[in-house]
């Protein structure tokens, strides 16, 4: 199950702000281009369903989860999840419902019929659930690194004097100790405190969950002091699956019914759109 990002709405306000932010005296804003990832084999063919086969999908989600799903200053339920729930009823033609409840009672939601779909950041190879199946990944998040902007860093190169910046005992640590061995790693419980020390000049970088960095790079805690250094970093082993809708193990046909529509929105450009709207910040 991936780890559940709680955040303020004010933060999600701050990333859309900061994509959207306009240059001032003619000069443009110095930003990252947002790399939209891909998930789905081009190669692949998948029938189209019959809407009568599938009938109305009804999601289950929480709403205490942004940018994935999470209530607006109205109280409207809006996120990736649910507008990327919507896109897939469009593409199947048929209804589509939404409830959001706590996540602990998502699961049981599923199994006692109140729903037939869970789109709310589940790793099913991670949650451990029994007698479920799972689409394929629409959504992984990566591994990155922070550093200062002004620092050159590349894990690979010449052993760096200051250590890297990673949360003990995790899956992160893991993958640092596997990989790049001759970095010399600092142990953080508390990812904030390791954050705190790139910023301060104390640490060589931070290694972590690329959407927790995000928000903190474009929070007012950073101030503006760092930056991702090189390209992202995927493995199922450590970083898990990634994000996938959740099922009864029964119900396959609605299964490939939902594949089928996550590569259609992938193909129609509309995924492209949710990302950049909720992602603004690049993970890739």
């Amino acid at each position: 199950m991936i780890v559940r990002l709680i955040r303020v709405l004010i933060v999600i306000a701050s990333l859309a702000a900061s994509a959207a932010v306009i240059a001032q005296e003619g000069e443009a804003p110095q930003v990252d281009p947002v790399v939209v990832p891909n998930f789905w084999d081009p190669r692949a063919r998948f029938e189209r369903p019959s809407a009568s086969e599938i009938g109305t999908i009804r999601f289950l989600t929480a709403d205490d989860f942004p940018p994935f799903a999470f209530r607006d200053h109205r109280g409207i339920l809006i996120g990736f999840d649910i507008d990327l729930a919507q896109a897939i009823c469009d593409t199947l033609k048929v209804q589509c419902a939404v409830q959001a409840r706590p996540f602990a009672t998502l699961l049981d939601g599923l199994k006692d019929g109140t729903g037939n779909a869970v789109i709310a950041g589940f790793d099913l190879e991670r949650s451990g659930a029994e007698d479920l199946i799972a689409t394929q990944s629409y959504l992984k998040i990566p591994a990155r690194f922070v550093v200062a902007k002004s620092t050159l860093f590349d894990p690979s190169g010449p052993r760096p004097e200051r250590f890297v910046g990673v949360v003990c005992n995790s899956a992160h640590a893991a993958y640092l100790e596997r990989f790049f061995p001759d970095l010399r790693l600092a142990c953080y419980f508390n990812p904030a405190v390791a954050l705190a020390e790139v910023k301060a000049g104390n640490l060589e970088a931070m290694f972590g969950d690329a959407l927790n960095l995000a928000f903190w790079l474009h929070g007012t805690e950073a101030e503006e002091c760092c930056r991702f250094s090189g390209g992202a970093y995927l493995d199922n082993r450590y970083f898990g699956a990634g994000m996938a809708i959740v099922l009864k193990a029964e119900d396959r046909t609605l299964k490939a019914a939902l594949d089928y529509a996550l590569r259609e929105v992938y193909r129609a450009g509309t995924y492209e759109e949710l990302y950049l709207r909720y992602f603004p910040v690049s993970l890739y």
